[in-house]
């Protein structure tokens, strides 16, 4: 496996909400050598590609003003520290959205649950600002979509595909792929404000792509769900084990998809401190064991385990060494479960040649990749 760089390691160090004094202690150290000097502009870049700017400007903001840390880069950190405060102005916008569907779901008697961003940046993370979101994802069962659809369109969305000054209806071939191999139905977009041109609302009816040999049941995940406050607003979270279990299948189906490949979503850092941050705030309410049970239930021990296994190679102290061998001995071949891309695409998958940590941080690891077929 080959060393970390200076600016990997310090991406990893500085991607997390809470920063040990030991791990602080490595942070300075990286900052203040002189060989191998740390490259900022690569490191930059890094956080841009893994959408941790944020989380990472926040802290490098506070090592600038009130540590006084020898070394920075005050231009970067400066750059940085603006997509923390994008971040923060945009999410308000989304928070606003947050409540409003929620509440129109509430008048149409229909539930509604907030997944990735919309929960994690208001129930998990301490500073929405350091969780940037592209869009809201809501889970809703399919047969309450078309009430939720409504609900939306009296909210100002419209389905289709935005442009500076319009939103454009689906095509006939672009709708028939949403219905064929999505797990969601197409974006319903409307307009907003300077730091949210655009708000997106992502309708998931599965958490899993049609024909992948699992699923997740939408039913029992709304049923586990629990209602967050966060100022004014209050919205429907799924429950810390549904959280993991559905973070974690994310990263495999982003992973092993060539559609979502090729736009660089198997290496964001970002899914995976997502992760650790709900083990983190959950603490001892996370219970491993009726995790488990769930991936039994569900079946879904594949996704999971190549999700948490992979998390655990990038922050060993996220992921119990028991609650991960026990998903390892749930899945027939583990070693090829975690190298192997492509099977849902390809006539035959393919396998990485590269360790994770390796390929994860180096974007020439992608030039061999097949392209996508996709229309969305």
């Amino acid at each position: 496996m080959a060393e970390l760089s200076a600016e990997s390691e310090l991406l990893l160090l500085l991607s997390r909400q809470q920063v040990t004094d030991t791990q602080m202690a490595r942070v300075r150290t990286i900052i203040s050598q002189d060989e191998p000097r740390l490259d900022w502009g690569q490191f930059a870049v890094q956080a841009a590609r893994h959408r941790v700017a944020p989380l990472v400007g926040w802290h490098l903001w506070r090592l600038l003003t009130t540590e006084r840390v020898a070394g920075l880069d005050s231009p970067v950190v400066l750059l940085m520290y603006s997509a923390y405060r994008d971040t923060q102005r945009a999410n308000e916008l989304m928070l606003a959205e947050v409540q409003a569907i929620s509440d129109a779901a509430a008048d149409q008697g229909i539930t509604v649950l907030m997944r990735k961003g919309g929960h994690l940046a208001f129930a998990v993370y301490q500073e929405p600002g350091t969780r940037p979101m592209g869009d809201l994802d809501v889970l809703v069962t399919r047969e309450e979509a078309p009430t939720l659809v409504k609900a939306l369109e009296g909210l100002g969305y419209v389905e289709g595909n935005p442009t500076r000054v319009d939103i454009v209806p689906l095509s006939k071939r672009e709708r028939a792929f949403w219905r064929l191999y999505g797990s969601d139905l197409p974006k319903m977009n409307k307009f907003g404000e300077f730091h949210r041109p655009i708000v997106s609302i992502d309708i998931n009816v599965s958490l899993a792509l049609p024909g992948k040999g699992y699923d997740v049941p939408v039913g029992a995940v709304l049923a586990h769900a629990g209602r967050h406050r966060y100022g004014d607003a209050s919205f429907l979270v799924p429950s810390p084990e549904d959280a993991v279990i559905d973070l974690a299948a994310h990263i495999y189906k982003t992973s092993t998809t060539l559609r979502f490949m090729n736009r660089g979503k198997h290496r964001q850092l970002l899914k995976y401190v997502d992760i650790a941050e709900v083990v983190r705030r959950a603490g001892p309410d996370l219970l491993w064991d009726l995790l488990l049970e769930r991936v039994d239930e569900y079946a879904v021990a594949g996704p999971v385990f190549y999700g948490l296994a992979h998390l655990r190679m990038l922050f060993p102290d996220a992921v119990p060494a028991d609650a991960l061998t026990a998903l390892r001995q749930r899945c027939p071949e583990p070693e090829r479960l975690l190298n192997e891309y492509g099977q849902w695409d390809l006539p035959e998958p393919r396998a990485w040649q590269q360790d994770f940590l390796t390929r994860f941080f180096d974007p020439d690891a992608d030039r061999d990749l097949p392209a996508s077929k996709s229309l969305v």
